[in-house]
């Protein structure tokens, strides 16, 4: 018996017209990525939202909605900036005010689960706004160290410290990313991006060939990355 199979009934047959599998599939992630929810709240919220499927190049845009990374790897940006600010996985959340979208752009092919930000308020209970009010204070932390971080930091670090985040966010797959794509995210020039991957293929951490990242040995990478997402992570989680 799966994992899913142990779920409520009800919850697991949201979507009826989707085969079993799949439904399957996606509830379990969606379930565990709203563990701060209780149960009941759990189900209401899912069942007013919906999941999509997205590719690896694609943007985001987001406004007055609640969006979780159901499968794959997002990274978003920065306000009008061309600095990534965060690198999300499979339970990943971003909250955006009406006033103030949010911009991405999927590093992997993926699911995402959007909902309305009004629906999201109506149907999660207090603990769901609860939830989003710290996820919305935890992204503007995130935001100022990664400004930081871009002030303070060599190219080198930086790009290091980028593969690791994505590293851990999809584990064990080689990332479909080009050096330009790199340079978007961090803000970099191709020709910077480019003597950094060097770099950090001469000191056996990572590896790129033709549009692709391969993180080699993880633990020499951290040796010449600068730690601001891992410092952050550790940061939120001791708050």
């Amino acid at each position: 018996m799966t994992f899913a199979e142990h779920l409520p009934r009800d919850f697991v047959d949201l979507a009826p017209t989707r085969p079993s599998t799949v439904v399957r599939s996606e509830t379990l992630r969606l379930w565990q990525a709203f563990a701060p929810l209780p149960p009941e709240h759990r189900r209401q919220a899912l069942a007013s939202g919906v999941v999509e499927t997205v590719k690896a190049g694609e943007l985001l845009l987001d406004a007055g909605g609640v969006t979780v990374v159901v499968s794959g790897c997002l990274a978003t940006f920065v306000m009008n900036t061309g600095v990534a600010a965060e690198i999300l996985g499979p339970g990943g959340w971003v909250v955006s005010g009406g006033s103030r979208p949010v911009r991405g752009q999927w590093i992997t092919d993926g699911e995402i689960y959007r909902v309305a930000l009004e629906d999201w308020r109506a149907r999660s209970g207090p603990e769901g706004l609860v939830h989003l009010l710290e996820a919305a204070d935890n992204r503007r932390v995130v935001l100022e160290r990664r400004l930081i971080c871009a002030v303070r930091h060599l190219s080198t670090a930086r790009v290091a410290d980028l593969f690791l985040a994505v590293h851990e966010a999809v584990p064990g797959l080689e990332i479909q990313m080009s050096q330009e794509q790199v340079g978007g995210l961090l803000s970099l020039r191709r020709t910077t991006v480019n003597a950094s991957c060097r770099l950090l293929e001469q000191d056996g951490g990572s590896r790129t060939r033709r549009g692709k990242v391969r993180v080699v040995d993880a633990a020499r990478l951290a040796l010449t990355a600068c730690g601001c997402r891992q410092f952050s992570r550790l940061e939120l989680a001791a708050a």
